[in-house]
């Protein structure tokens, strides 16, 4: 069976499987499914193949330009094409990093960034940079500044994942966020129907992470800064080290809250931790953060130091109704925060979702008195 150039050359055949996987019970039946898909693109006369990058294209993470023919060949090859802007694409990444916990270079899997970017100030590198920093990027990125990867595969929206096999040759492709289970189910079948072929080597890619280039900084990628003026303190989101600070306007450190490792822990200062804090804002000694990787409003009694969770349910919320109680209410990647004036206690969560800004406001229950 020929194929057509592109990912709509894969249509039909992922299409086919897509509503198969529907209809599919166990797991077992699923895997099946996807391992005869494999073995059936496998077998097409003429394979439906990623063109080799482009020489002159820039790279992070690597010692040098990698080749797909050479350099990435025996590899089941993950492409995020992604741009650094788009909250989707900011979504996939937890997910890609799980992947790339589970199996790594030397299991035969490489995920490879393809920046296409959306509007042209995405296109400089030194900001493409600046984003592998803030997001934690540690797969290799190419910045694919005038779309050429993107549209020779016909790629028609952020984020999508294409699945490659160890030739080069096109698998799956993942289209928007939300495709966890399909991502993990189709690298594992991909990876031992390739073993099983011998097709799969172990070489190493030599990674060299950016972040390991720069000198360490007092703050990273700091969102948010809230004043105090009562107390003559700031309430500082050091957003890269996952922390909060609270200091003296003057610089003196009072309390630090948080890092350096992501997480999502409640409990008093010692034990508590965020991922990517961006909206703080604090009143009566009480600070409230939008605790952004983590979809959580957080709550931070500086009387009682101690840390407690007040919205969210930890995972991103696609519920578009609400009404629920706060910590029993999905939210999805809470932006920023303010405290009403009304003589009631309101939250103002921004925050983005599918592919746009949009607002949510939750309002607590009791709601205390100001």
């Amino acid at each position: 069976m020929a194929a057509a150039d592109g990912l709509p050359g894969l249509l039909p055949l992922q299409s086919q499987l897509d509503y198969a996987l529907e209809d599919a019970i166990t797991l077992q039946e699923k895997e099946n499914l996807v391992y005869q898909h494999v073995k059936k693109v496998d077998g097409w006369e003429r394979d439906l193949k990623v063109p080799e990058f482009g020489a002159d294209l820039q790279w992070l993470n690597t010692e040098g330009p990698l080749s797909l023919y050479k350099h990435l060949c025996g590899k089941v090859v993950v492409l995020d094409f992604f741009t650094y802007c788009c909250i989707n694409c900011i979504h996939v990444l937890p997910d890609l990093h799980d992947l790339e916990e589970k199996y790594s270079t030397k299991d035969g899997l490489l995920i490879v960034g393809v920046h296409s970017a959306k509007f042209p100030n995405e296109k400089v590198l030194d900001n493409i940079k600046s984003a592998v920093l803030r997001y934690n990027i540690i797969h290799p990125v190419v910045n694919d500044a005038n779309a050429s990867l993107w549209h020779e595969l016909e790629v028609s929206c952020w984020p999508t994942l294409v699945i490659v096999g160890p030739r080069g040759n096109i698998l799956f492709s993942l289209v928007g966020e939300g495709h966890k289970d399909k991502l993990f189910l189709f690298t594992s079948i991909a990876l031992k129907y390739y073993k099983e072929q011998g097709q799969i080597n172990n070489n190493r890619i030599r990674i060299q992470l950016y972040r390991d280039s720069l000198s360490l900084s007092p703050l990273l990628f700091p969102g948010k800064v809230a004043v105090d003026s009562s107390d003559n303190t700031l309430v500082i989101a050091d957003t890269g080290h996952h922390r909060i600070l609270v200091v003296r306007k003057n610089g003196h450190i009072l309390h630090i809250i948080g890092g350096p490792d992501s997480g999502k822990n409640d409990g008093n200062f010692s034990e508590a931790s965020f991922n990517s804090p961006q909206g703080v804002a604090i009143k009566n000694n009480i600070i409230y953060v939008a605790d952004t990787e983590n979809h959580l409003i957080r709550k931070i009694d500086l009387q009682l130091e101690l840390v407690s969770t007040v919205a969210g349910v930890g995972i991103q919320g696609t519920d578009k109704q609400g009404g629920a109680k706060g910590d029993e209410q999905p939210i999805s990647s809470p932006w920023d925060i303010a405290l009403g004036s009304l003589g009631i206690f309101k939250m103002f969560i921004f925050y983005f979702y599918a592919g746009f800004f949009s607002k949510f406001v939750a309002c607590l229950t009791p709601l205390p008195v100001i």
